[in-house]
């Protein structure tokens, strides 16, 4: 009896030996291991939310120095349009004060080209009366055309200059032409010589008779026989079929028209 009392005591005995490593082993996983394994996730997560926390550094520091980049853009753009804009402005107040220049030229030159047509008109009249159908119909065509008022006043304007142009130049030329002119109550077909604006000379087809235009009298009168030759060579100097030369014409007593 006492010896199986012994037996099962040693039995147990052994049976405590045996099971105290296993207790130890899951006490240090409890106290030990498993922290040290929590510190280990927890040392891992924290080095990649510093990895991912670097990356997005470096990437937003990209994206900020590229934004900066673009930003000096922008602000170069936005200079160079503000100079734009104010060079733009400074041509519209420049035309808008053209404009305004233009709409009162234009209150004056209306009236302006009526008084040179009353001018022209004037002239006509007045003086001497060399190419009068083709100047008659000129004037009169300037004047239907100043007071048409579908035409720009830039068209009437540079019309106007023109017939002046024209008629500035018979100033400085010499023609000659045929016409039939009233001479003494009857009606002769004459050459005409024009010396300019200066006076006007005529010449029976016959070269026996010769004569003048009396601006101040505004009729044609006769010269002496002796001035059919000065006046012939004029005539044949102004039809170009004689060189120039230097002539003695009667010009009488000059009057300013």
């Amino acid at each position: 009896m006492h010896k199986k009392i012994r037996r099962i005591l040693f039995l147990f005995i052994v049976f405590l030996f045996l099971i105290e490593p296993f207790a130890i082993s899951s006490e240090t996983e409890k106290r030990i291991e498993r922290p040290v394994r929590q510190a280990i996730d927890t040392r891992q997560a924290t080095q990649k939310a510093q990895a991912k926390w670097r990356d997005d550094r470096e990437r937003l520091k990209e994206k900020y120095e590229r934004l900066e980049v673009e930003n000096k853009h922008l602000e170069q753009q936005v200079g160079e349009l503000n100079h734009q804009v104010e060079a733009t402005q400074k041509r519209i107040a420049k035309k808008e004060k053209q404009l305004a220049d233009i709409e009162q030229m234009s209150s004056q030159i209306g009236p302006f080209v009526l008084d040179l047509i009353t001018e022209l008109k004037s002239g006509l009249s007045t003086g001497y009366p060399f190419l009068m159908a083709e100047r008659t119909q000129r004037i009169e065509k300037l004047d239907r055309l100043a007071h048409d008022p579908d035409v720009p006043l830039s068209e009437k304007y540079r019309k106007v200059m023109e017939a002046l142009l024209i008629e500035t130049e018979y100033g400085f030329t010499i023609e000659t032409y045929q016409e039939t002119i009233p001479m003494e109550g009857q009606t002769l077909l004459a050459d005409i010589f024009r010396l300019g604006r200066i006076n006007l000379f005529y010449q029976s087809l016959d070269q026996k008779h010769c004569g003048f235009y009396n601006v101040a009298t505004g009729t044609w009168e006769a010269l002496l026989q002796k001035n059919n030759l000065a006046i012939r060579s004029a005539v044949d100097i102004a039809a170009k079929r004689k060189p120039v030369e230097l002539l003695t014409l009667p010009m009488g007593r000059l009057v300013s028209q």
